[in-house]
């Protein structure tokens, strides 16, 4: 645990919003389009078994950038305090990460299946993120509010 608090004080200075503040929102709209513009392909025929691996991999880089997107964005009150939260949602999405992937090696163990236990664990990981980072800064603005 000290090695951890250790790593995430060395770098609080580097974990700032890299892209402007409307890159949040346009990472969501792209996340929202990203899951449902390929159900609404399926429905009306578009998707098909000649096209069906690229869809799926459009979708997941699709997924991915977003999230990104998200978690690297400014957030309007950027301050120092931000940055330390979005090095804690890194620590604590690691974490879960860690559990997610234990919980889907036994699942896959249980159903004699381990290919599908590695198939999107970076965009788990990225999810996991921007997760916590969004529970920290709205916990952050809540004792903000509170302190006044």
């Amino acid at each position: 645990m000290l090695i951890n608090n250790y790593f995430c004080a060395l770098i609080y200075n580097i974990m700032k919003g890299l892209l402007p503040i409307y890159c949040r929102i346009m990472g969501y709209v792209i996340l929202l389009l990203s899951v449902f513009v390929p159900l609404f392909m399926f429905m009306l025929g578009m998707i098909n078994d000649s096209n069906f691996l690229f869809t799926k991999a459009s979708v997941k880089l699709m997924i991915w950038f977003s999230l990104f997107m998200i978690f690297l964005a400014k957030v309007k009150d950027e301050t120092e305090k931000t940055s330390r939260i979005r090095i804690k949602a890194m620590c604590r999405a690691l974490y879960l990460l860690g559990v997610y992937y234990v919980v889907m090696l036994i699942r896959g163990m249980y159903d004699n299946n381990l290919e599908g236990v590695d198939n999107s664990i970076a965009i788990v990981y990225m999810a996991f993120n921007v997760i916590c980072l969004e529970f920290g800064i709205l916990k952050d603005r809540k004792d903000r509010f509170f302190k006044k």
